[in-house]
């Protein structure tokens, strides 16, 4: 079939576990992408080759030494083009096994295989950043509670360096990966189907950078039969999530998840309890370039659900440690230089624009804490929020109804707009989006309609 490896179908199959669904739609995909190389398939090429493969005509990625032409399919991949385009022509090894993928994601990748890379210029990167400080940190009450203290997280517990999200850097300056059987501390409930688990770090793991603005990890069901290796991960399914904390002992990180009936590892994840394992892969840096210090305006963030987590991680960066840093600098009159970089760095100029779609009122995550923040910074924090099966009662009247599309998200803009001419907005703003796939991709396409450019949108998965 093309000259594809014999274990291309198969090296995900594990025992008692059914062959991998691939649409007939993809295989017509593979096989039209296949076709331009004659059955030559299995070539070693070099990372200078395949850096020049990085057009969405002609889009090449290599994962763990592999290559594969991925032009055919950039239009079909379920995060977004964007988000499989930003790997083309490099190494995108961590990028995809950070990211959660089925067994039909890794099946389907082996359709579009063409060769491999060379060793001797072919290496794994990890996208961490050693050197970044962790932000401050939201509280574990619930959004529906009556009263919440912002005390714990407002003040910072140590300052950070500019983040600057890029793949492009050498291996000896990064840390490796790693995978860990973790365990479950406490469970306790947030909002509907939505939980707070407070995860233990292992003891020789617990001094990496877990909490950083636009960094996640990535979760999976531990098998207490399997006495296999678990780094060797194959047949485990992951997904990212997002940590929202980091006690301050480094011993528990804390996520929220939301449960979804058809997720296979939400699902499995809502059913454990207190005491009992998971798997945690991490940390791991967004495979992007996109540095949101550097924006000088505003700064354009659309959240679903608990694609909420990695938005607060940005602001709390933005607000908070920006602040104390830039105290702390000028109040040390022996470091002039030094505090001149690191005002350059940091933009405290910069605005955000959020817009956070949830349920109902109810499934509004963290929003007595983001009401607070938004008192405090209130020239600077613009938060719309939207409920997509609203209830009809009183309190929701200062809320959008609906789903978000064009004409909401300009209308969110519109203070902006005023300020601004409007062609300034789509050709300088950045947007982040984090949400389920299909609302980033509903998104995307609403962006794109109002004359935002691919480059612009950062799909957060």
């Amino acid at each position: 079939m093309y000259g594809l490896p014999k274990n291309a179908n198969n090296h995900n199959s594990g025992i008692g576990l059914p062959p991998p669904v691939i649409s007939e739609m993809i295989i017509k995909l593979s096989n039209k992408a296949m076709e331009k190389y004659n059955g030559i398939i299995g070539k070693t090429y070099s990372i200078e080759e395949v850096s020049k493969h990085n057009k969405k005509d002609d889009c090449w990625i290599i994962v763990n030494n592999k290559v594969y032409d991925m032009t055919e399919y950039l239009l079909y991949h379920p995060g977004g083009p964007n988000l499989l385009f930003k790997c083309a022509g490099r190494d995108a090894t961590d990028d995809f096994e950070g990211m959660f993928h089925s067994r039909n994601a890794k099946a389907i990748l082996e359709r579009f295989y063409i060769g491999k890379a060379s060793s001797s210029s072919s290496s794994s990167i990890s996208l961490l950043s050693p050197n970044y400080k962790p932000p401050p940190s939201f509280s574990s009450s619930s959004s529906s509670s009556s009263s919440s203290s912002l005390k714990p997280f407002l003040v910072p517990s140590s300052s950070s360096n500019t983040v600057t999200l890029s793949t492009v850097t050498t291996p000896k300056n990064r840390n490796k990966i790693i995978v860990s059987k973790v365990k479950i501390n406490k469970k306790t409930k947030s909002t509907g189907n939505t939980y707070h688990y407070f995860i233990e770090i292992p003891e020789e793991h617990k001094n990496l950078e877990w909490i950083s603005p636009l960094s996640h990890v990535s979760l999976a069901k531990f098998n207490n039969e399997d006495t296999t290796n678990f780094n060797n991960h194959d047949n485990i399914t992951f997904k990212s999530y997002t940590p929202v904390k980091l006690s301050q002992d480094k011993k528990y990180l804390e996520f929220l998840i939301k449960g979804y009936e058809n997720g296979d590892v939400s699902k499995h994840i809502h059913q454990l309890k207190e005491g009992d394992h998971l798997l945690l892969k991490g940390p791991i840096q967004t495979a992007d370039n996109f540095d949101f210090k550097k924006q000088e305006n505003y700064l354009l963030m659309i959240a679903g659900g608990t694609g909420i987590t990695p938005m607060i991680q940005i602001i709390l960066e933005s607000f908070y440690n920006n602040n104390n840093n830039n105290n702390n600098n000028n109040n040390n009159n022996n470091n002039n230089n030094n505090n001149n970089n690191n005002n350059n760095n940091n933009n405290n100029n910069l605005k955000f624009i959020l817009i956070y779609s949830s349920n109902n009122e109810n499934d509004i995550i963290y929003k007595n804490e983001l009401d607070e923040i938004l008192k405090q910074f209130k020239d600077r924090l613009f938060i719309h929020y939207v409920i997509t099966k609203p209830c009809n009662n009183n309190n929701e009247e200062s809320f959008k109804k609906g789903r978000i599309n064009q004409d909401m998200i300009l209308t969110c803009l519109e203070p902006i707009i005023i300020k601004l001419i409007p062609k300034m907005i789509t050709d300088s703003m950045e947007t982040l989006v984090c949400g389920p796939i299909d609302f980033n991709q509903s998104i995307s396409k609403e962006l794109l309609k109002i004359g935002f450019k691919d480059n612009q949108i950062h799909i957060l998965q």
